[in-house]
């Protein structure tokens, strides 16, 4: 399991990686409207609710571990895709509140799907890493027979 110190360690390092793609998408998306005002505040919207909303899901999901066990493979995906869907609805809303009119459900839309598909794969990859980690201090065997079977 997880100890705290090491979820937010793993929520920190997805929050700078998150910040990089963030600002370029929005730069691609938006050009000239992507001003440093409103692609900060924007940014820092989504990512200042991401620290909070990914931790308290990580925090859930890990409560569903049995003690000295691993989280599986499967467990791991469904944590990443229920954190994206919300993520993903709450991108959009902001990109309105941001951009005004010029973020139409088209634009807003592929900046989001754009931003959230390049981090379902960084957020599963964080996540089996740290994974790994955690099971190398906790002398755990890489995989446990539950993920092992489920892949």
């Amino acid at each position: 399991m997880q100890t705290c110190w090491q979820s937010r360690l793993e929520v920190g390092a997805d929050f700078g990686v998150s910040l990089v793609v963030n600002l370029m998408a929005q730069l691609g998306f938006y050009g000239a409207l992507a001003t440093a005002g409103r692609s900060l505040t924007f940014a820092a919207l989504v990512l200042g609710l991401a620290v909070p909303r990914r931790y308290v899901l990580r925090r859930l999901f890990n409560a569903a571990v049995a003690p000295g066990t691993r989280q599986s493979r499967w467990h791991s995906w469904l944590e990443v895709c229920s954190d994206t869907v919300v993520a993903i609805i709450m991108a959009i809303v902001l990109q309105r509140l941001c951009y005004g009119t010029a973020a139409t459900l088209t634009k807003a839309g592929g900046v989001t799907v754009v931003l959230y598909s390049i981090t379902l794969g960084r957020r599963y990859v964080l996540r089996r890493v740290f994974e790994a980690w955690n099971a190398r201090q906790e002398n755990l065997p890489l995989y446990s027979q539950a993920s092992s079977s489920e892949m």
